[in-house]
């Protein structure tokens, strides 16, 4: 009998193929979700730990303000637990790259990267313990002389560069002469660091924007040998058998940072003691060098001051000889004063005659004046004459130069447009061009031949002006001839008086030669005092200068004791791998996904549960007369029942296995890829693992609830008695509904929509099961497009709506003002720039209840009210406008979320050092504001808040530009500012822009899974529910057929129930999308991204449609199985 009885259930899968498959399909889709989904998490933390393990990943890394040594990393390498221990270089810089401009983080690699190897390309292997985060090269070689580097191949920016180009270091956090001693390198490969596994965040700097975008490694050779370590990092023994960041894991690291943190008091007073000691060694050699220098200024002055005594001496010596000559002359003086009274009477007399010789001699200058002016009149157009007859000369001989060219522009002409006519562009520009030159060439022409015209005249003018000159000076050659003859006769008379007077002169002389000798003598005593003031003026500058330079060495010295003896313990920062920005987002991620596994697949549980319940109820429902015969022979209830129990549970099982062994497979790999575009961390091998106790949950949960669905549809049934299961079941009683009662609608139904109708709320369970079978097909869908919306959303409404500057310029700290001016006068005159904004843009560490030193800009611009015109600063919820103001302070609104802060709350923040990490310099600041940001995490400032805060005002060393969006105009402008001396660096938003385009494509691949899912589910519900409905309604559909009905209108009387239903559920299916995708978006939003929050109307529109289409598509398929239904098999088939 238990072969018959297995038989027959064989025989009933066979006879309702559809039905078994049905239900192993909805449990696999469930299963295989449950499974695929909670595998994920594991299959991501997995390749991690396989990636961050090949590769020995630091399991800790110790950092300290002095830096560290090699005997610091010897110490911490004999600790118990230690397997390695690197000491390791880095540093932040400025490099050039096929002309564009990246802020890079620099490592040191040993040797020992030569020597590993990547077998699988997922890790690297070497023999030496020590060399830690070892990175896969995957193009190219490593490094083997200064000056060669391998660059990042992962992130995005490195796909313009190739081997064999050159990066040029400019500047750096520290003077690079004194970190490298290379500035050029020359690329030879490219490789994957599992310390860099996200593309996401590669640090923060003081640099340029505070983002570090690439990163580089070079030869540890190349760092100066006398720099301390940056940073140590370790791996622990016991960490390596277990799980990256889990529990086990996090204690076996945590038992070595205790170690560690034990011995960093002793070498934290070691490292001390060596700085302080070797800064003390360099101070009391710069003391001695002050004490010298100090000695041989006083000596140099002392010998100034005695030869300014001497000089004072000599000069009092030569007053005393200066007085005595004086009296001497004041006695010579007053006879020359007497001889002198006698000849001025002789004189008179002469003067009578000389009045009327002077009159003549007057009227004769005022004639040789007029002449002289004619002459310098004319020398003057004589010269402006020349200077236009040169400059004729210059511009004709230039035009003859360019002759030839212009005619063979002039026959060019033609040829171009007759082309330009033809529609070439090109030629229509070239056309242009050669018609300006010619037309230029013809005015400059014109012009020449105009000048030459007004030189000829003013040559004519020239000549007549010499002939009237030379006239005037024959009729003054006439009066200088007779003035001549009346000077003669004068001279006569004035002999006389020319011989007392010589007597007068010789006195005079003799008087003269004394003054001379006595001002002679003055002159040189009033040189002596005034060399001896300039002397003294010089000891005292040089004086003055001396102590300055002296006080100032001493002040620097003061200044140095003083920092040295104020030196503190260098305190060891001890971070664990959950301080690697990339670990620990990925591990996060992978702990969403998990989040998201958890509710996800309950969708398709339900609809398991429900599809079960409905179609093995029908199934029982069929079987009624042959329970009812069973019963009869004395089979048991739970007899009978296993076999239907047998029935849900092989096809669950089926559709468990089936769903388990696909979808844990698929799904991983899914979203493993699409993790990929943001995470380097390589994809395992496939097949990948299935986790048991996963795969037995899902298994519980997709066959738990098919077979408690199956038992409790048979058990209904089989509590009739058997005479009650051989008999047909009576008909459904029917009821009215409460459209009926609406009697002006009613009235204008149709028989078969009355008879849809009707039916429809007949049958509530199958009503529910389509109801919320579609409604999660929906919600599947809209989530799916929900998610493209939220992800889309980030660039379009960033950079759309919100960021309007396009370029972003970094000036340098230390340029010059006029420097600055120079850059902000270009910004305000260049064309290609419609308006410019000075800003402080500065990283920053943000603390509040919920997180602590998380990375943020800080952006202070000047002139707050203006800033509304480069961002845009509005709350999200409700679009309305925020006013930063003087003393406002605006934070992100992922930035509040993350660290638990509102409007009226206080926000903490810490200033970093030049490596990113925090100081111990914080500030409050009270948060006025939530303003609506996508990407990143920003507080804007006002300028008096932050002077306030800080202490100090801001320094506006950024430039926030609108820019042309001209690709040419906008490429001028680049190049403009990098030729100006005071940019640092100036970069447009296109890249960020597409470097996130790229990121966040992925999203793709996620809404395909969910479509293909949701039409699955759409399928598999709306064929249960048709194949129910045409094997309960054959009779009916017979009865119809018989009476003439078109298969058009049989179909119609199906379907049409189907399609209201699938309507009905599309709907409600929307508004359980909108909880599905918020609590999606919100799950597996990603550090630094604010996801958008706003489902678009048309993904509810595509979400309702595609709905439609795939009840359609289900339709279709249902099609041939009404029109194999045999009309008088169906109506007989109560008989």
């Amino acid at each position: 009998m238990a072969s018959v009885f297995s038989k027959n259930v064989l025989r009933s899968i066979r006879g309702s193929l559809g039905r078994f498959v049905a239900i192993a399909a909805i449990v696999a889709l469930g299963c295989g979700f449950y499974a695929g989904l909670r595998m994920t998490a594991p299959d991501m933390k997995q390749a991690a730990d396989e990636f961050f393990d090949g590769s020995a990943l630091m399991d800790i890394r110790v950092v300290s303000p002095l830096g560290l040594t090699e005997d610091d990393v010897e110490a911490i390498r004999s600790l118990d637990g230690v397997s390695g221990a690197m000491g390791a270089y880095e540093t932040d810089a400025v490099a050039l790259v096929d002309e564009r401009q990246y802020v890079v983080r620099i490592h040191s690699i040993p040797p020992a990267c030569a020597d590993s190897s990547s077998p699988d390309g997922r890790s690297a292997a070497s023999d030496d313990a020590d060399y830690l985060n070892r990175p896969v090269l995957l193009e190219g070689r490593w490094p083997e002389n200064a000056g060669e580097c391998v660059m990042a191949g992962t992130v995005p920016r490195s796909e313009s560069m190739a081997i064999g180009d050159t990066v040029q270091l400019q500047e750096g956090v520290q003077d690079l002469d004194e970190v490298l001693d290379e500035t050029s390198y020359t690329i030879v490969g490219f490789v994957n660091s599992p310390y860099y596994a996200t593309s996401a965040s590669l640090g923060s700097t003081s640099l340029s924007t505070g983002v570090v975008q690439e990163y580089m490694y070079v030869p540890e050779g190349d760092f100066n040998d006398d720099l301390p370590f940056t940073e140590v990092f370790v791996t622990v023994a016991a960490a390596a058998g277990e799980e990256s960041l889990t529990a086990p894991y996090d204690d076996a690291v945590q038992r070595v940072v205790d170690e560690i943190e034990a011995i960093a008091p002793e070498c934290e007073q070691r490292r001390l003691d060596e700085v302080r000691a070797q800064a003390q060694e360099e101070l009391d050699e710069a003391k001695e060098t002050l004490e010298r220098e100090r000695a041989d200024a006083e000596a140099q002055l002392a010998d100034a001051a005695a030869q300014l005594d001497d000089a004072r001496a000599q000069l009092a010596d030569g007053r005393a000889q200066l007085a005595d000559g004086q009296a001497r002359f004041d006695e010579g003086q007053q006879q020359f004063d007497e001889g002198s009274e006698q000849l001025d009477d002789a004189r008179t007399q002469y003067e009578e005659g000389r009045t009327q010789y002077e009159e003549g001699a007057a009227q004769l200058q005022a004639a040789q004046e007029e002449y002289n002016a004619g002459v310098a009149q004319y020398n003057a157009a004589e010269e402006s004459y020349t200077q236009g007859i040169n400059a004729y000369q210059d511009a004709a001989w230039e035009l003859e130069q360019n002759r030839s060219q212009i005619d063979q522009l002039r026959e060019a002409i033609p040829g171009l447009q007759a082309a330009a006519d033809a529609g070439d562009e090109a030629a229509s520009a070239q056309l242009a061009e050669a018609r300006a030159a010619v037309e230029a060439f013809d005015s400059s022409e014109a012009q020449i031949n105009a000048t030459k015209a007004q030189l000829d005249a003013a040559r004519a003018e020239l000549d007549q002006r010499r002939s009237q000159l030379q006239e005037a000076r024959t009729q003054i050659e006439a009066s200088e001839q007779a003035l001549r003859e009346s000077h003669e006769q004068l001279s006569d008379a004035l002999g006389t008086i020319d011989q007392s007077q010589g007597k007068l002169d010789e006195s005079q002389g003799q008087l003269d030669e004394s003054r001379s000798q006595l001002s002679g003598s003055a002159d040189e005593l009033a040189s002596a005092q005034a060399a001896i003031d300039e002397g003294q003026a010089e000891y005292d500058a040089r004086k003055a200068e001396a102590d300055e330079k002296l006080a100032d060495a001493q002040a620097e010295i003061d200044d140095a004791q003083e920092r040295i003896d104020e030196l503190e313990l260098p305190e060891w920062i001890v971070l664990d791998r959950s301080s690697n920005y990339g670990a620990a987002a990925f591990d996060a991620d992978a702990d969403r996904i998990d989040s998201i596994a958890s509710v996800f697949p309950l969708i398709f549980f339900l609809v398991a549960a429900l599809v079960a319940l409905t179609t093995m109820t029908r199934m029982v429902e069929d079987d009624r007369m042959l329970i009812g015969t069973l019963k009869a022979l004395g089979y048991s209830k739970a007899r009978i029942a296993w076999k239907y129990v047998a029935y849900g549970l092989l096809a669950s099982v089926i559709g468990c296995v089936v769903g388990v062994l696909v979808l844990s497979q698929l799904l991983p790999l899914v979203i493993m890829t699409a993790y990929g575009i943001v995470y380097f961390v390589p994809q395992p091998p496939f097949p990948l693992p299935i986790d048991p106790l996963i795969a037995g949950l899902s298994a519980a949960f997709g066959i738990g609830v098919t077979l408690v669905a199956t038992a409790a549809a048979a058990w209904v049934v089989l509590a009739e008695r058997p005479a009650a299961l051989m008999l047909p079941p009576a008909p459904k009683a029917g009821r009215r509904i409460l459209l009926e009662r609406v009697s002006p609608v009613w009235k204008r139904l149709s028989f078969s929509w009355k008879v849809t109708l009707r039916n429809m709320f007949r049958y509530k369970k199958r009503l529910f099961m389509t109801i919320v079978g579609i409604a999660g097909c929906t919600a599947l869908l809209l989530t799916g497009l929900g998610i493209s919306d939220a992800i889309n959303d980030i660039i379009n409404k960033q950079f759309g709506e919100l960021t309007k500057y396009n370029l972003t310029v970094t000036l340098d700290e230390d340029a010059s003002q006029e420097d600055v001016d120079a850059v902000d006068a270009l910004l305000a005159d260049d064309s290609a720039v419609e308006d410019a904004a000075a800003v402080l843009d500065e990283p920053m560490l943000a603390s509040g209840p919920d997180a602590t030193d998380v990375r943020l800009n800080l952006v202070v611009p000047e002139d707050p009210d203006g800033f509304a015109g480069f961002f845009t600063l509005r709350n999200r919820l409700s679009q309305e406008a925020l006013t930063l103001g003087q003393d406002g302070c605006l934070v992100s609104e992922k930035l509040a979320q993350v660290c638990g802060v509102v409007a009226g709350d206080s926000l903490t923040l810490t200033e970093q050092d030049s490596a990113g990490n925090p100081t111990s310099a914080t500030y409050r600041v009270p948060v006025t504001g939530i303003v609506e940001n996508y990407i990143g995490y920003d507080v804007f400032m006002g300028p008096d808040l932050y002077e306030e805060t800080f202490g100090k005002p801001a320094e506006y060393s950024t430039r926030f530009v609108i820019a042309s969006d001209n690709a040419s105009a906008r490429e001028g402008l680049l190049d403009r500012l990098q030729e100006a001396d005071a940019v640092k660096t100036a970069a447009f938003n296109d890249e960020t822009i597409e470097t996130y385009r790229s990121m966040l494509a992925s999203v793709n691949l996620i809404v395909v899974v969910l479509v293909v899912s949701a039409a699955l589910l759409a399928f598999i519900v709306l064929y249960n529910l048709t194949n129910i409905n045409i094997s309960e309604r054959s009779r009916e559909i017979a009865t119809l057929k018989v009476l003439g009905f078109l298969p058009r209108e049989t179909n119609a009387y199906i379907f049409r129930e189907i399609f209201l239903l699938a309507a009905i559920g599309a709907l409600v299916g929307l508004v359980l999308g909108v909880g599905l995708e918020s609590f999606v978006v919100l799950t597996a939003e990603v550090d630094g991204v604010m996801f958008g929050r706003q489902i678009h109307l048309l993904s509810f529109v595509l979400a309702f449609v595609l709905t439609m289409v795939f009840t359609w598509a289900s339709m279709l398929a249902m099609k041939p199985k009404i029109a194999r239904i045999d009309m008088v098999e169906s109506l007989k088939s109560n008989e």
